[in-house]
């Protein structure tokens, strides 16, 4: 379920999980939420590996049919593992099947230098394969997090996040983990980030004051430099 509209405008919850991997909610369940709370886009990243848990093509037909059936405009995305050699954990054809790819790399072993490598590569190889502006680092330098080390390797860590924005990767700007961290947005531009919700559970969106707005542009065909609105957000992670 593939869509050519820039999705990360208007009202919109971003990064969603659902019962198909470790969240509690159900697809339905999601979109009977955007109708009360008058949410504008949906879109879903669900957790994928090379061999899924899931049915992948009946989890995209299941988005379709309620996107239909509640006139809400929504789009389907995988949350995919960097791993070492610089692929990540999804097949083609499924990745093929996905309007955006979240790289995911707090899985990642303990070696900072392979990461780099590998975050690079993967930088450089999905960003040529997806249409422009589809990939996000999602909850971007949780590795660090997770480590103790953004303060530490905070050298490093801002090179990935330069390096991910040069070539053309969105940052989100997850409030589960509050990554990235306000000191480092002075590495990307605005138009470069979007706001994810991470949500697993229906508490994550109430918690997240889900009921601002956020006027974007797509930042590969922008319109004009006008102020941005307010963010359409939630809280979650994974």
């Amino acid at each position: 379920m593939k869509s050519e509209v820039w999705p990360f405008q208007g009202r919109y919850l971003f990064h969603l999980h659902t019962t198909s991997t470790d969240g509690e909610l159900t697809v339905r369940q999601y979109f009977e939420y955007a109708s009360q709370q008058r949410i504008q886009r949906l879109i879903f990243l669900e957790h994928i590996r090379r061999n899924p848990q899931y049915d992948v093509e009946a989890f995209v037909g299941e988005v379709k049919e309620n996107s239909q059936r509640c006139r809400i405009p929504a789009v389907v995305g995988f949350e995919a593992k960097l791993l070492p050699d610089g692929q990540l954990d999804i097949l083609d054809r499924h990745a093929a099947m996905a309007s955006v790819l979240g790289i995911a790399e707090h899985g990642f072993p303990d070696d900072i230098q392979m990461l780099q490598t590998a975050f690079m590569h993967a930088v450089d190889t999905y960003s040529d394969r997806m249409p422009p502006d589809r990939v996000i680092w999602v909850h971007p330098g949780l590795w660090f997090q997770k480590r103790g080390l953004l303060g530490a390797r905070e050298g490093e860590y801002a090179a990935l996040i330069r390096y991910a924005v040069r070539h053309g990767v969105l940052i989100e700007r997850n409030l589960r983990y509050n990554l990235i961290p306000e000191q480092m947005l002075a590495c990307v531009p605005e138009q470069r980030v979007v706001v994810g919700a991470d949500a697993h559970r229906l508490a994550h969106l109430h918690m997240s004051g889900c009921g601002h707005s956020q006027d974007r542009q797509d930042p590969a065909h922008p319109v004009s430099a006008g102020t941005p609105g307010e963010r359409a957000v939630d809280k979650g992670a994974g």
